[in-house]
């Protein structure tokens, strides 16, 4: 497809990203706990969408289905699957699309493409990986190493036994992945000069570890923050009290957690300020079309659970902002739904392109569409394959939800029961026409949809599965240590600059157990932390450095 017209004169489109954000953290949105003035002054400006959803709530394939417009059967990523490569290379990007119609492209951050350096599409990558292999793929850790930071080994946070603790970043505000994105949007807009653009700017937080520099600690001392929706884990997932699920945590635990959860929302928030400014102050804002959302969003101890992969609210509703005051208006709201499939076509119709003769076709709709070609009354999601995989569909009253685990049914009235916590499924109160026609639709949908073999004649199958494994589903379980430009060191060394980056992350003024061997004493997790251990910090005295003597010491000669 060619470029026509005045290119300089056509629609810029700018995407702001954030990982595991969820629905309720932005106060311009109705949620007065939380600080985020510069989502607020973009929403003044826009349209906050109150129904919007990720397509898949993990980041592979979440991310995918925004590249692409597509859903897993066609490129492949029904979850995080490792190193596989997308299942078609001839699959439309958007980022292909717009590079190929005389737009300049880039991509800034946090990708979770494979391999890591796979541009598709975008001219160019300006990558900031979570766990990067090698320091010379990833921008930001070859920055940190020619400003004399190259010693850091976490750099950003510590995983394993703190992922889900508040924390000291290893690094102080200049050098932060956070202001580190901003600053190379602006940089990479500056040398852009008129030419129109494509820019995807991307943040690691606040999914975490949560570190964050300390100036931008304790701004929720002081404020009123919801309480976690009470436990509600029924199958697939084991309802007894864990430690895994923090169900022991005490009240101060959980509010540490939210804060430090908040905390890089605001920290975010503060930065993407920058690049807005930078948009006012040179005139292209108006002519540029920014969405901003995140790939899914953060369980936060809601229903007793934690993290993503659900099709719980706190997982799978995200926050959406689109600014194009022609289009979207000013200050206002719909509660139509919209999800990440519609952002590629959003994109396309706003900026007057086509999508390439293909034999694919984009899912989704503008969100702009006065006549949609998707329903905006209900709303998808799904995650996964096998017993594992379930299916969600909702619309403005009820949200049904299939597991194929066993065929395990839910059905929530959000009106009524907006926490999700009371299945009607089974109760008298059952809605059962609302029901049949949700699991009809959804039904449907999977046909198209999932892998094959899930659906046979009008029915799901169901699948003899396990349940969730308790560590799967909770706060801990992490082992992954970061390795990069550490292969040349020994074991121990390693193992012993792992502890002292600890020590740091923990010294949290106010920081609920502020000793390393307070946070996670689970046996069961401290032995899978120790077989990871062994290869990588080898006889670096892990145990009585991170965990309680009475947690580790049964075990104390096993490795």
């Amino acid at each position: 497809m060619a470029a026509t017209g005045n290119t300089m004169d056509r629609p810029n489109v700018l995407i702001l990203f954030t990982d595991q954000q969820r629905y309720d953290t932005i106060h311009a949105a109705g949620y007065g706990h939380m600080i985020t003035p510069n989502l607020d002054r973009l929403a003044a400006d826009g349209c906050i969408f109150t129904n919007a959803y990720t397509s898949n709530p993990v980041c592979m394939a979440a991310r995918h289905d925004l590249l692409t417009g597509l859903r897993a059967n066609d490129h492949g990523y029904y979850s995080n699957q490792g190193n596989q490569s997308i299942k078609d290379y001839a699959i439309p990007t958007v980022a292909r699309v717009f590079s190929e119609n005389g737009y300049r492209t880039a991509a800034i951050g946090k990708m979770h493409f494979r391999p890591q350096r796979m541009h598709h599409g975008y001219s160019e990558l300006i990558q900031m990986e979570e766990i990067p292999h090698r320091r010379q793929d990833d921008q930001y850790a070859s920055f940190l190493k020619e400003e004399g930071l190259g010693d850091i080994q976490n750099i950003h946070g510590v995983r394993a036994n703190l992922y889900y603790t508040q924390q000291t970043s290893q690094m102080d505000e200049a050098h932060h992945p956070n202001r580190w994105v901003a600053e190379r949007s602006v940089e990479w807009l500056k040398h852009n000069g008129d030419e129109p653009f494509f820019l995807f700017s991307s943040w690691i937080h606040p999914h975490p570890p949560w570190a964050t520099p300390p100036e931008f600690r304790g701004q929720y001392k002081s404020r009123d923050i919801p309480n976690p929706i009470p436990k509600a884990r029924a199958y697939p997932f084991n309802s007894d009290v864990s430690e895994w699920h923090g169900d022991n945590d005490s009240p101060e635990k959980i509010r540490s957690a939210q804060e430090a959860y908040y905390s890089c929302v605001t920290h975010v928030d503060h930065h993407i300020g920058t690049i807005l400014d930078y948009l006012e102050q040179t005139g292209k804002i108006e002519n540029t079309l920014i969405i901003f959302t995140s790939d899914h969003g953060e369980m936060l101890y809601d229903r007793g659970m934690h993290q993503k992969s659900l099709p719980y609210e706190g997982s799978a509703h995200v926050p959406f902002i689109v600014r194009y005051p022609e289009k979207s208006g000013r200050g206002t709201k719909s509660d139509r739904f919209v999800d990440l499939i519609d952002i590629f076509p959003t994109c396309l119709d706003v900026c007057e392109l086509s999508y390439p003769k293909s034999k694919y076709k984009l899912e989704g709709d503008s969100v702009f569409a006065e006549q949609p070609t998707r329903s905006r009354d209900h709303q998808f999601s799904c995650y996964d394959r096998g017993d594992s995989r379930w299916v969600m569909n909702r619309d403005h009253r009820y949200k049904y939800i299939y597991y194929y685990d066993h065929g395990t049914e839910e059905l929530f009235d959000m009106v009524n029961d907006p926490g999700e916590t009371r299945n009607l499924v089974g109760s008298p109160e059952l809605p059962q026409a609302d029901f049949e026609r949700l699991k009809r639709q959804a039904v449907e949908f999977e046909r198209r949809h999932a892998p094959a073999g899930m659906v046979e004649g009008d029915s799901f199958v169901a699948i003899k599965g396990k349940g969730r494994a308790i560590s799967k589903a909770g706060m801990y379980g992490n082992t992954q240590f970061h390795l990069m430009d550490e292969v040349d060191a020994t074991p121990r060394e390693r193992g012993e600059k792992f502890i002292r980056e600890c020590e740091h992350a923990i010294a949290v003024p106010g920081n609920f157990g502020r000793k390393l061997t307070e946070v996670f004493n689970d046996p069961s997790y401290i032995d899978s932390f120790m077989k990871a251990w062994s290869k990588f910090g080898g006889d670096a005295d892990a145990r009585s450095a991170l965990f309680s003597s009475e947690a580790a010491g049964a075990d104390n000669g096993k490795e």
